[in-house]
């Protein structure tokens, strides 16, 4: 089917203009996207329970497509905790598969896993998922098989904090789009709010774009589309504190509005021209905290049409259903409001703390409070509770949380708590009609083209390998014109933030044959842009070519202020420099005190490497009190020198190690030390092997270290690791220095 068509087809299949059955729970908000369900005959009771899952937990809120329940539940304790990805029988809760991973390069810990929501495709039965550690899967939704993954963390420098704030997939036309907070290389080095696009079928991407705006915490909205003035777009809050639009077709970003100050973590809900947002921070220019407001972005630039303040609204997302507005604080106090005017209508106390958003149905409100608590209010009598249930624990040590929302489908509500799984009501088939959805506005084949677009927008190649481009046109609107011929030719591209001012990194090489750009055979790696031209309009690809195997690198011909080519994510946080002694190395910067610029990794090579021995030189230096850590990575695991407990470690996510072991090791500052880390497996066992020594010493015949890791990681990109400690600024904090690195 040509390109024409599958636009028009799309148009015209995934939103009518007039109601459309919809009995499912494809998404987090449902049919309507807006927390309604349609049906009626739901339960009034929380014990009307029709199956439970004893050993399924939930922190989030579960999807139900074609008669299946999915979720992203964390499972097991110590060396065996993972996060997985499940699929049950709606009708029976019996296990029809999941997906098993493990967790790496993240300060989030074992409570807060688990965060994120599912996305069901009806049109390919496709669901799509983001794990914690920065995995982004597309399953066959009847199998389970993983029809292709990225990991966003190692491939674009996804960003999180140690609080669990972990954005969720959306699946819109042919895009899966995720939205971030990153910094790898290039233009896209310094620290921002990035929405990525991808083709939903084969994972290439497609257009990322960024907000412009510096963040100040991470995030977990998830976006909203509609259609505004024959525009497609997509709107979200932020770790800006602003609500953004983007055209959904080419990224292009329409408007940002400032919102609150710090992390956005509430999703809006649109209907028509209105858009109904929260937040649970400080408010720009006002001594309140929280926030709703009506806003109306019928026009280019958005207009508050009423709003209230000084009300905490930090985590769950606004309940819209005819003229009520529903939206629970942070306190467990359920507001509604009159949608059209704002007026407060009532206010009803239920519980002590509210992170999961309502789920209307039937005339009820379902609801979670996080202190173990499941919710039945009637929404038509000012919140009156109809029914709830305290979830008592297993073991009475640890308290039953219950943070997600509910999700309604054939006559069933499911939800989830930390320890268990729930389906309420009786499953029965129901035919649903819902309110006409905003329409796609179809192809615009007379159009004038206003936007280019090459896809693969960006792609990681190794030496000899092939890309094939395709390239679109669109007019100012976002919709699509035609597909089109495309020049490119190789480009220059600006280093980016942390590299020096106007500094440009090295043309690219390679062969151009028409729109296949052929990697060259080279041993390093190179980073920089394919420009392509088509109708007078102009579009840049970002192309990283990692280095080839065997790989030294001791950072003599990078020049100092900059990284090596073919690295990613070290951009900001690592610069090479030029010792006293003349020796030109790679250095961990140690200025910035904020948790994801302090402690940060390095890589090298692709998320899918495996089979290979990564060596380097470290040396970090003692400031007031305080010694670095300072390793290398392979496979996903971290090899380091523990700076002020004097410590030799390897460990699988070093936040909470879910595997370590170590051994004391004494280590001076300012003198060179020699680290070796690799990772195999025999016919019962992986073995993370490590070992380190004095610089100009012989190299220990023994392993200092041979971690057995029973659920290993079997891939994962060689690199470097450095946690810099005792920044104080202005006063910096204690620098790490690599060279002589070496991935055989």
């Amino acid at each position: 089917m040509n390109d024409f068509r599958r636009h028009t087809l799309l148009a015209l299949l995934l939103f009518f203009c007039g109601p459309v059955s919809a009995a499912e729970w494809a998404n987090w908000r449902g049919p309507e996207r807006n927390g309604v369900s349609r049906e009626t005959d739901l339960p009034n009771d929380v014990e009307d329970v029709l199956w439970k899952k004893n050993d399924v937990s939930c922190r989030s809120t579960p999807i139900v497509m074609n008669d299946k329940v999915y979720i992203v539940s964390r499972i097991g304790e110590g060396a065996n905790e993972q996060e997985r990805v499940v699929c049950m029988n709606a009708k029976t809760g019996d296990l029809i598969w999941e997906h098993r991973f493990g967790i790496f390069f993240t300060p989030i810990v074992s409570v807060r896993l688990g965060w994120t929501v599912p996305f069901g495709d009806p049109e390919t039965g496709n669901v799509y998922a983001h794990g914690t550690q920065g995995l982004l899967f597309c399953f066959d939704g009847e199998t389970g098989e993983v029809k292709w993954q990225k990991s966003l963390t190692e491939e674009f420098g996804r960003i999180t904090g140690y609080g669990g704030r972990v954005t969720s997939p959306i699946v819109e036309g042919e895009l899966v789009i995720i939205s971030m907070i990153s910094s790898n290389w290039g233009a896209h080095g310094g620290g921002g709010v990035r929405f990525l696009a991808f083709d939903k079928n084969n994972g290439e991407m497609v257009w990322w774009n960024t907000t412009g705006i510096r963040p100040s915490n991470t995030y977990r909205c998830i976006p909203v589309v509609t259609t505004i003035n024959e525009q497609r777009i997509l709107i979200s809050g932020a770790g800006d504190g602003n609500l953004h639009a983007f055209q959904v077709n080419t990224g292009k970003k329409i408007w940002s509005f400032e919102f609150g100050n710090g992390a956005m973590n509430p999703s809006p809900v649109v209907d028509g021209t209105r858009l109904y947002a929260a937040h649970g921070e400080e408010i720009p220019g006002r001594a309140t905290v929280g926030r709703v407001a009506c806003l109306d972005i019928g026009s280019s630039e958005p207009k508050i049409i009423w709003e209230h303040d000084g009300i905490e609204f930090k985590y769950p997302s606004p309940l819209l259903y005819q003229e009520n507005l529903f939206l629970p604080d942070r306190q467990g106090r359920l507001y509604c409001f009159d949608a059209t005017t704002g007026e407060r209508l009532w206010r009803a106390k239920f519980g002590r703390n509210c992170t999961g958003s309502p789920t209307y149905g039937d005339g009820k409100i379902y609801l979670s409070s996080v202190h173990g608590y499941f919710h039945i209010l009637d929404a038509t009598d000012n919140g009156k509770r109809l029914s709830r249930k305290r979830f008592q624990p297993a073991d009475p040590k640890f308290d039953v949380e219950v943070q997600g929302s509910a999700a309604i489908a054939n006559g069933c509500v499911f939800f989830g708590t930390t320890e268990e799984f729930y389906c309420l009501g009786k499953y029965q088939q129901v035919d649903v009609r819902v309110p006409p959805q905003p329409a796609i506005p179809p192809a615009n084949p007379a159009g004038k083209p206003a936007q280019l677009q090459v896809i693969p927008t960006e792609v990681n190649l190794t030496a000899g390998q092939r890309v094939d481009f395709r390239a679109k046109l669109f007019d100012t609107n976002g919709q699509f014109i035609k597909t089109t011929p495309v020049d490119l030719r190789l480009a220059a591209m600006k280093a980016g933030p942390g590299l020096g001012e106007g500094v440009t990194l090295p043309i690219l090489s390679g062969e151009i044959e028409g729109t296949r750009f052929t990697a060259p055979e080279i041993s390093g790696g190179q980073s920089g842009t394919l420009l392509a031209t088509a109708d007078g309009l102009q579009a840049s690809v970002r192309v990283r070519q990692v280095p080839a195997f065997p790989y030294s690198e001791n950072f003599e011909s990078t020049g100092p202020g900059l990284i090596p080519g073919g690295w990613t994510n070290a951009q900001l946080r690592y610069v090479t420099t030029k010792l006293d002694d003349g020796n030109t190395v790679l250095m961990k910067t140690a200025r910035i005190a904020v948790p994801f610029y302090r402690q940060w990794y390095g890589f090298i090579g692709t998320p899918d490497m495996a089979g290979y021995t990564i060596s380097a030189d470290v040396m970090g230096e003692q400031v007031r009190d305080n010694l670095p850590n300072m390793g290398v990575t392979a496979h996903r695991y971290i090899l380091q020198l523990v700076g002020n407990e004097q410590k030799l470690r390897v460990s699988a996510w070093d936040a909470m190690p879910r595997v370590a072991k170590e051994t004391h090791f004494d280590w001076e500052p300012d003198t060179w030390y020699r680290l070796k880390m690799t990772v195999s497996t025999d016919k019962e066992h992986t073995h993370v092997l490590g070992k380190a020594w004095k610089k100009g010493e012989t190299e220990p015949s023994d392993w200092n270290l041979n971690l057995i890791d029973e659920n290993p990681n079997l891939t994962g990109p060689p690199g470097v690791y450095g946690s810099a400690l005792g920044i104080q600024p202005p006063k910096t904090g204690t620098p790490i220095y690599y060279d002589n690195i070496s991935v055989e």
